[in-house]
């Protein structure tokens, strides 16, 4: 769970009004926020809108309210590749999962950064007054620390997931697939990576590229699942004729 420093490098970022453009141009040499495996590899992420704020608070580690941050964010927000860059470039501890830590581990460990002056930052799927801290010193501790938060993904941010994913398989996804599923689906991490392999699923099946036809059928199946909206319409394979 504690992590220290091994190593330098340099950041690589994106910012969010160069994202429309640059995506679908460089996207292979940049590292997206998907916990994934694969995306596990990379120390580098994307800024936009979506995770703009957090970002510029992780770079201004060195103002901090007793150099303690406390990063919170959506399962597969990008927190982990967030955190991993943060530890890079401060030489600070990370936690993940700190709200599984132990009350006085997680105690120890916020004396142990100060008496050595390095930053803390702990991270968490889930917010601050649901991790059940039963003392009273560490509550005030987490209290007085800096909240950083990563919103949902922007339409920007679900476009360059996308194409993250497909790329480090050695495929790519239509533009009219990308624009069909910004405007359709929920903007959730979570759904970015079910539906990146429900779409790598059908586009393995059907031996056809990942068209809109195929983002249509992954995301009418995946709203199925969850009880969203209608079933599939026949409409689906004849978008995928259409669209060749």
């Amino acid at each position: 769970m504690l992590a220290c420093l091994e190593s330098a490098a340099a950041e690589q970022v994106l910012r969010a009004d160069k994202v429309p453009e640059a995506v679908s141009r460089a996207v292979s040499q940049i590292a997206l926020p998907l916990d994934t495996a694969i995306a596990a590899q990379d120390d580098h992420y994307i800024v936009t809108q979506s995770n703009a704020e957090a970002h510029d608070q992780l770079q201004n580690w060195k103002d901090w309210p007793n150099l303690t941050g406390i990063l919170i964010g959506d399962h597969a927000a990008g927190k982990s590749v967030m955190a991993r860059q943060f530890e890079i470039d401060s030489g600070g501890y990370v936690v993940d999962d700190a709200a599984e830590m132990q009350d006085d581990e997680l105690f120890h460990l916020w004396n142990r950064a100060r008496q050595e002056q390095k930053p803390l930052l702990l991270v968490s799927s889930k917010p601050v007054p649901a991790w059940d801290v039963v003392l009273p010193d560490l509550k005030s501790r987490l209290a007085a620390s800096l909240l950083i938060e990563v919103g949902p993904p922007d339409e920007a941010m679900i476009a360059g997931l996308f194409q993250k994913y497909f790329g480090s398989r050695g495929l790519s996804i239509s533009e009219d697939a990308l624009a069909y599923l910004g405007k359709r689906m929920e903007r959730s991490y979570g759904d970015v990576q079910l539906l990146s392999q429900s779409m790598d699923k059908l586009a393995i099946e059907r031996k056809r590229p990942i068209t809109r036809a195929i983002a249509k059928e992954a995301l009418e199946r995946h709203q199925m699942t969850n009880g969203e909206a209608e079933p599939v319409s026949k409409s689906t394979h004849n978008d995928e004729k259409s669209n060749g």
